[in-house]
């Protein structure tokens, strides 16, 4: 029979993702692949299949950066947990679909090496790895972020910004269905939140973050006079709302700290889009927010009644 005594116990501390009813990692990161398939599929639809070569090749780079740095740091084979699949993917879908591959490699390296193995491996990272890589990106190869006109689109439409926020003349219906210039996955709001209802349904992610990230958006926007609508439908603000703010690595614990990391990163979003010339709100300001999650915490931790 097993001492359960203090003196005698051992008790082990675990990292993040913290999981219920024996859920392995590989079964949440299989959810979260599930949940990011509507994207895809529809993003073959709207950009062509450069945007599915694209994303399979970020995928699989991935993958091997994964087994490469795993070997060289002589680490437990960490390629069956999925989470690189997951990472390459949501690299991938913050691209525009004619990405030049060599940078996405580039990529997709940073993200599984720099932001992810160096901290640790899954887990222990401080920063989203493919929030934080996608951004390193953006500065690296700037000229490289021109967003291809959809092939479903007539319009002229072509835009050196994030998801069209620089052309307020499309309209809600196109930027929800997808029929707009952006990352090749994070388009289309429609498939973005049929892959978020299927995550929440399997209690992959919560409603916390979520909901208060993109309702600070809304009343921050309503309060300055600005489009609320049009600031969650653009910008690959969804994206980042489910996919990017519901990581469960480096996002708060508590209930209370999800809502404040939301709060804060909407806030933080439109105070950089309205106030400031800084491009990637959104990915600095989740990356913001991922580097107070431990602060976060720390104020919200539920503290035991004496």
């Amino acid at each position: 029979m097993t001492d359960f005594r203090p003196e005698v116990a051992e008790f082990k501390k675990f990292s993040a993702p913290f999981e219920k009813e024996e859920q392995s990692t590989s079964k949440i990161m299989t959810h979260v692949v599930v949940g990011l398939l509507p994207s895809l599929l529809l993003s073959g639809i709207i950009f062509g299949g450069s945007a599915l070569l694209l994303t399979g090749f970020c995928i699989l780079t991935a993958i091997f950066w994964e087994w490469l740095s795993g070997m060289i740091l002589k680490r437990p084979k960490s390629t069956d947990d999925l989470s690189a699949v997951v990472t390459g993917m949501v690299f991938a879908f913050m691209l525009p679909a004619n990405f030049p591959f060599w940078k996405a490699a580039v990529g997709t390296f940073m993200a599984i090496v720099v932001f992810k193995q160096l901290f640790g491996g899954l887990g222990k990272n401080i920063l989203n790895p493919a929030a934080a890589s996608r951004l390193a990106c953006w500065f690296i190869f700037r000229n490289s972020f021109i967003y291809p006109e959809p092939v479903v689109n007539s319009a002229d439409v072509q835009s050196t910004g994030t998801l069209s926020l620089v052309s307020m003349a499309d309209s809600y219906g196109d930027m929800f269905i997808g029929r707009v210039a952006g990352g090749l996955g994070e388009v289309s709001v429609l498939a973005l939140l049929t892959g978020a209802f299927y995550l929440l349904a399997m209690r992959v992610i919560s409603l916390y973050e979520p909901a208060a990230f993109l309702g600070t958006i809304f009343v921050f926007s309503y309060l300055t006079g600005q489009d609320g609508i049009y600031q969650i439908l653009a910008g690959g603000t969804v994206l980042a709302a489910f996919f990017l703010g519901g990581d469960s690595v480096t996002t708060p614990i508590t209930w209370k700290g999800k809502l404040a990391f939301g709060v804060l990163a909407g806030a933080i979003t439109c105070v950089l889009r309205f106030y400031t010339h800084v491009p990637q709100a959104v990915l600095i300001a989740i990356l913001v927010c991922d580097l107070l999650t431990p602060v976060i915490d720390r104020l919200t931790e539920n503290k035991p009644r004496c």
